[in-house]
């Protein structure tokens, strides 16, 4: 008799539970969700089908990759940090703004749904190209102060608050 393999199945409800809202929002603007879909109800399972179908077509990993990348531009654009190189990869992977804008609400919007565990919630965030503040070296040359009120300065190397935070990129 032939092995098969079976690839375990997740209910949709344990694969949300395993999705940050960014993932949950690359799943939806990878899958066959309308762009122009309006929400039907509290709670709308095509959304959630959606969001499988988007998992099932790019897989776990390659939306975990996208969803941090996207967090990491998300990140640069709030401080109006993104130079044209991280915005022409962010734009080859994300072409209609409008309906990653749609994803984005959408995702968020699950979000009440069904919370993600907290292991899902530890997305990194990741600046796809060099980093705009410390040109990639990872860490920065500062006046750190010692006292204020004395003036003692030393000048040092920290690492770099955007590229290398505790909590990732940006």
């Amino acid at each position: 008799m032939h092995a098969t393999l079976v690839a375990p199945h997740l209910s949709s409800t344990a694969l949300l539970e395993e999705l940050e809202a960014m993932e949950r929002a690359v799943a939806l603007y990878a899958s066959d969700m309308p762009t122009r879909y309006l929400l039907r109800g509290p709670h709308d399972p095509a959304v959630i089908g959606w969001i499988v179908q988007g998992v099932a077509r790019l897989g776990r990993e390659e939306i975990r990759q996208r969803a941090s990348r996207l967090l990491g531009h998300r990140r640069l654009w709030l401080r109006d940090m993104t130079t044209p190189e991280i915005d022409r990869r962010h734009k080859e992977r994300f072409p209609s703004k409008r309906r990653l804008d749609r994803a984005e609400s959408m995702a968020s919007t699950t979000i009440l749904w069904i919370a993600p565990d907290p292991a899902a919630r530890n997305l990194p965030a990741v600046i796809d190209g060099t980093c705009p503040k410390c040109d990639g070296a990872g860490k920065l040359w500062i006046n750190q102060v010692i006292d204020d009120a004395s003036g003692w300065y030393e000048e040092c190397y920290v690492p770099c608050w955007v590229c290398q935070p505790e909590d990732g990129a940006a």
